[in-house]
């Protein structure tokens, strides 16, 4: 008697193997049997006939550090068909912090992230598996340790590099966490204190990275006209380091660079041949998505938002000329739409910065600075600043995973008041979509690329592949339908086609519909 037969599916077991018909039998929580018929009783049985039985999908670039501690039920990612995310991405995570700086930690996190605000009480990685597992989750998640937050926990918010005893002081906080179960660091290098960092303080992280076995996640320096070079000073890095180097959201987002795309995948290619260890994820999107502070000068970030705010409201020409010159870089005030003011203006999203500007009767830079001042930087923004052609190119790798850099959001509409990115929504069947309508490659390969390719990133032996004895993390879906419900004018939509998810043998979705199970918890390193 098995606890749940997945009957007649399409077996694509995350390892780019060939489909094939079989019987999923799941026991205490894992895959117990794979065969062609299992004549066997069970407690439960589901029909896959005519769908495809995958791994859930692993989604290993999001934001969603909140959402285990959330007090509704987040549910686009399960939606989405995944079953595990990995947070703390991009430099930007809640911890760790000190009781002293939590407050600072706290306001910088959510000024930096499109999420429903809630309180922040925990300061260690430990602290947060506790309140997470306590507070019992649909899903499992998996944290980085933040180096913005790291940085800001030790030193503050000041453009310097660390004095010898704050570096030593942030190498040991690091270790700490590492040793509490992070999966490693992240880099935002263009998001402030982590952009103030030169390249020793990454090198000397980065061997604490090292040490522990995770990997370094990097959003670079620069993704448009200075793309090439950012990604040569990661690369420098986990040469002379020693580290799994994860170059985040891989793309080229600025029009002069279109086309180019090759040339970063040759440049990776390179490395590899030389000996570095670097891997790489992407979302399917050429719209990207990030704070409207994103335009404001790293310089004007010292000392913290609310001394980036008065720099706002009383701007010099110099401010105003950089944030001019960072637009137009991202394809002009045309590409950038407003997706969210929190509240503050909520008549400005979905509508263009050019609209806007027209509509103030100002240059779109002036709009920018009313926008930041009206909402108190508080903006999220959608930024059309990339090639599709190049978006195609890069999702046509095999061994680039396919990632989110998203949040798992509620689709209840008093609780997501605004219009965040389609990615949150359906990053992962947008993916099935394209692969399937553009040719782009066999649905074994682009199942592939959210299994078994991320969790051989992580060092995930027990998940990302069907087999005998592993856990039984499973989604099950209409090949022939999956895809893209929402836009980004009305994204907040169930995603087609995600018939069944399964997380640890228990269904958490079933006909696209939560069940109110929740048998997920907070994953630690190399337990997992």
């Amino acid at each position: 008697m098995y606890d749940l037969i997945i009957r007649g599916g399409t077996i694509v077991d995350g390892t780019r193997a060939p489909a094939y018909q079989a019987d999923v039998c799941i026991q205490n929580g894992r895959i117990a049997e794979i065969t062609a018929q299992c004549d066997a009783e069970a407690k439960e049985v589901i029909d896959a006939a005519g769908k495809v039985v995958s791994p859930g999908f692993i989604d290993i670039h999001t934001h969603s550090d909140l959402a285990p501690l959330s007090p509704f039920d987040p549910e686009s990612k399960t939606n989405q068909g995944v079953t595990f995310e990995l947070t703390g991405n991009c430099g930007i995570s809640p911890l760790p912090s000190t009781p002293e700086t939590r407050a600072a930690i706290t306001e910088y996190y959510l000024s930096n992230l499109q999420y429903p605000p809630m309180d922040i009480t925990v300061n260690t990685l430990d602290e947060y598996i506790r309140q997470a597992n306590a507070h019992r989750n649909i899903a499992n998640y998996g944290m980085l340790i933040g180096h913005s937050a790291l940085r800001g926990c030790v030193m503050g918010f000041d453009n310097r590099p660390p004095t010898p005893e704050e570096l030593s002081a942030m190498e040991k906080r690091l270790d700490e966490e590492l040793s509490m179960g992070a999966f490693g660091m992240s880099l935002g290098l263009i998001y402030p204190p982590s952009a103030f960092a030169e390249t020793g303080e990454l090198d000397a992280l980065a061997r604490i990275v090292r040490k522990h076995n995770g990997f370094l996640a990097v959003h670079i320096r620069n993704e448009g006209p200075r793309v090439f070079e950012s990604v040569e000073e990661m690369l420098g890095v986990a040469e002379r380091s020693g580290v799994h180097l994860q170059i985040s959201h891989l793309k080229i987002m600025t029009k002069s660079l279109w086309g180019h795309s090759q040339r970063l995948l040759d440049m990776i290619d390179a490395a590899r041949e030389r000996g570095i260890h670097v891997t790489c994820e992407q979302y399917p999107f050429f719209a990207s998505s990030t704070g409207m502070t994103a335009l404001v000068p790293k310089w004007a970030h010292a000392g913290g938002l609310h001394p980036m705010l008065a720099r706002i409201n009383e701007p010099e020409q110099k401010l105003r000329d950089d944030i001019s010159r960072e637009m137009e870089s991202r394809g002009g005030a045309e590409r950038v739409m407003i997706s969210s003011t929190h509240g503050a203006e909520p008549a400005w999203e979905g509508k263009m910065v050019s609209d806007i500007a027209v509509q103030l009767g100002q240059e779109p830079v002036d709009a920018v600075l009313t926008i930041l001042q009206r909402c108190h930087a508080n903006v999220h923004c959608n930024y059309f600043s990339q090639s599709e052609a190049d978006m195609e190119n890069i999702l046509s790798r095999t061994d680039i995973a396919v990632a989110s850099d998203g949040y798992n959001y509620s689709y209840d509409r008093s609780i997501t008041v605004d219009t965040p990115h389609p990615r949150n929504f359906s990053t992962f069947p947008h993916a099935l979509e394209l692969a399937r309508e553009k040719n782009l490659m066999p649905m074994e390969d682009i199942v592939y690329k959210m299994t078994g390719l991320p969790a051989s990133m992580m060092g995930m032996n027990e998940r990302g592949t069907l087999a005998v004895g592993k856990v039984a993390d499973v989604t099950i879906f209409d090949w022939a339908r999956v895809g893209q419900a929402g836009d980004y004018q009305d994204s907040v939509q169930r995603p087609h086609g995600i018939e069944y998810v399964i997380v640890s043998g228990e269904k958490v979705l079933d006909h696209g519909k939560l069940t109110g199970a929740k048998p997920g918890t907070i994953l630690r390193h190399n337990q997992c």
